[in-house]
């Protein structure tokens, strides 16, 4: 039995090599997404730090009726500029980010001790804006409780009165979180995107395909179990499926780790091998489930073309929940651990921020994933075993 099942591994494997060209397309779409999600969160944490640091131009209306606090401004790399002629329009069409706007009531309020308003004008449909107008808010903030302090001291009373705590952060992740957080929350993304794309054009090429081809009738008439037959195509998308994988967590973390990508993308991170090992088992029950229902959906299809379709939509519905789980601020629930790939990515998060994995989670999602995948091999083989996986 295991010879046979040898021996249509090997046949497979050969036949999937020389086709130099599905094997280049499964490992370049693998290899890319490193790439791809590295230098994109990059560009936009660099955009963000740039945004934050550089200097501040701040087009002020009725700069001379608060010259205390234009001088403020001055000091707080802030450029205070003239403004547009018609500051709506100019806001409107992405001239300018935010407009200070001084009304002339505001010295006398000031003078008299009376709250004096300030108006921030902005596009609120401009996102790209939003880094300008919070530091505008924070410097106007800073400056009202600055002259706030300076009021109580001249009346004799401290200003620690009008604070009665103080707010102090501590830290206790075991890794600086932030943007390197963030891009670490992707490496489950990495790995699941590689476990449903790494093994899908050989699965493809190896079912549907060889119905198009007429291949697989011939295949069939050997006096061998057709169950052999599934199992050794799977076992050599498996395999593949198991490279490309290992191959996409490898560049992810060696991207990271290279000094000139940190310094490009200001992301510096660092993940420790025993770390890493236990997500790749976290994951692995994944590979063998998304493995499985390529083969049962390609096996069910009549063509490359359909089965393609269908896969892609699979591997979609595959690695998609896996994005918006790292990205969005969403909790893990007792539930979710049910559901394939969405638990994984809970582990794998907890993995990576160094806490300890509840066994009973564990459990429940290991269980469940493997039993979709076992399922779903089993439905594989029993379409193999009909006379309609040849005729169509």
């Amino acid at each position: 039995m295991w010879r046979n099942i040898w021996t249509i591994l090997r046949k497979e494997l050969i036949d999937n090599l020389r086709d130099r060209r599905s094997v280049f397309n499964a490992l370049l779409s693998v290899l890319l997404n490193p790439l791809l999600y590295i230098f994109l969160f990059g560009f936009l944490f660099r955009a963000f730090s740039e945004q934050a640091t550089q200097t501040l131009q701040l087009p002020v209306i009725g700069a001379e009726n608060a010259p205390n606090l234009v001088s403020f401004l001055d000091q707080q790399n802030v450029e205070v500029q003239s403004p547009p002629e018609d500051p709506e329009a100019a806001l409107l069409a992405g001239d300018v980010d935010v407009v200070l706007v001084i009304p002339d009531t505001f010295a006398d309020a000031f003078e008299q001790g009376e709250p004096a308003t300030i108006e921030v004008m902005r596009d609120e449909s401009n996102d790209s804006a939003d880094i300008f107008v919070e530091r505008t808010e924070a410097l106007l903030q800073q400056y009202g409780q600055r002259t706030a302090s300076l009021r109580l001291l001249a009346r004799g009373i401290s200003p620690a009165v009008v604070q009665p705590i103080v707010v102090s952060e501590v830290d206790v992740s075991p890794q600086a979180r932030g943007e390197a957080g963030t891009v670490l929350n992707l490496l489950p993304v990495i790995m699941f995107t590689a476990a449903f794309l790494g093994g899908f054009y050989m699965v493809v090429d190896m079912t549907a395909g060889e119905k198009e081809r007429e291949s697989l009738e011939p295949l069939l008439l050997n006096p061998v179990p057709r169950w052999t037959f599934v199992i050794g195509k799977y076992l050599t998308a498996l395999a593949f499926t198991i490279l490309g994988t290992a191959l996409a967590t490898g560049l992810f973390l060696a991207l990271l780790g290279i000094p000139a990508v940190q310094e490009f993308t200001n992301i510096r991170v660092s993940v420790e091998p025993r770390a890493i090992a236990t997500a790749v088992l976290v994951v692995a029950p994944v590979i063998f489930m998304a493995v499985a229902l390529q083969m049962l959906i390609a096996s069910y299809t009549r063509n490359v073309k359909e089965a393609q379709t269908y896969t892609q939509l699979l591997s979609l519905a595959g690695f998609m929940p896996a994005l918006f789980l790292s990205i969005l601020p969403i909790r893990d629930q007792p539930w979710m651990y049910f559901i394939p790939t969405i638990g994984q990515v809970f582990l794998v998060n907890k993995v990576v921020r160094g806490e300890a994995l509840p066994p009973a989670d564990v459990a429940i999602s290991l269980g469940v994933t493997l039993l979709v995948g076992v399922l779903a091999l089993l439905g594989a083989i029993r379409l193999y075993e009909r006379e309609e996986i040849v005729m169509g």
